[in-house]
């Protein structure tokens, strides 16, 4: 039992530090994309105005629109990229691989119990059908013993002369 308690304890240790990482991560993925998102809707306003008034002379409106649109999509697709590209730690791996240690060692320890509690609700069925049968083999030894031990008590009484 000692050792599923140390189990169960490496397990949720593991299990915690991976959660905090993953907020960790989440975290700064939504950081990335808030930013990304002001980016797209304050940044790029007023630079894709500026940008549009400058090329309303050589393309026209309509193009210009298109061509200013066209590369505010694509900076806030870089953002949303970068974002998603960001991986967990190098140290998560390997808490991962101690909190799965940490469950097999559970389900081993679990699966022994269970093993012994079938073995101990066998011999207790055996034992409440026949108790004699069950309880003879344990005692043959020392009841065997007695009776030598009687037996070779009355010979020595039975060679001593009464005075």
């Amino acid at each position: 039992m000692k050792h599923i308690a140390q189990s169960l304890k490496v397990f949720w240790r593991s299990e915690r530090l991976i959660r905090q990482n993953d907020l960790r991560l989440a975290t700064q993925k939504i950081l990335f994309l808030a930013l990304a998102g002001l980016v797209v809707v304050f940044g790029l306003v007023m630079l894709s105005l500026s940008v549009f008034f400058a090329l309303v002379p050589h393309l026209g409106q309509a193009k210009a629109a298109f061509t200013v649109g066209g590369a505010d999509i694509i900076i806030a697709a870089i953002l949303v990229f970068y974002a998603k590209a960001i991986k967990p730690a190098q140290e998560v791996k390997m808490v991962r691989e101690v909190r799965d240690m940490a469950i097999n060692d559970i389900e081993e320890e679990l699966a022994r119990t269970g093993s012994e509690l079938a073995a101990l609700r066998d011999d207790v069925r055996k034992f409440i059908r026949n108790p004699i049968d069950t309880l003879l083999p344990a005692a043959m030894g020392p009841i065997l013993g007695a009776v030598v031990k009687g037996v070779g008590s009355s010979k020595k009484h039975a060679e001593k002369p009464d005075s």
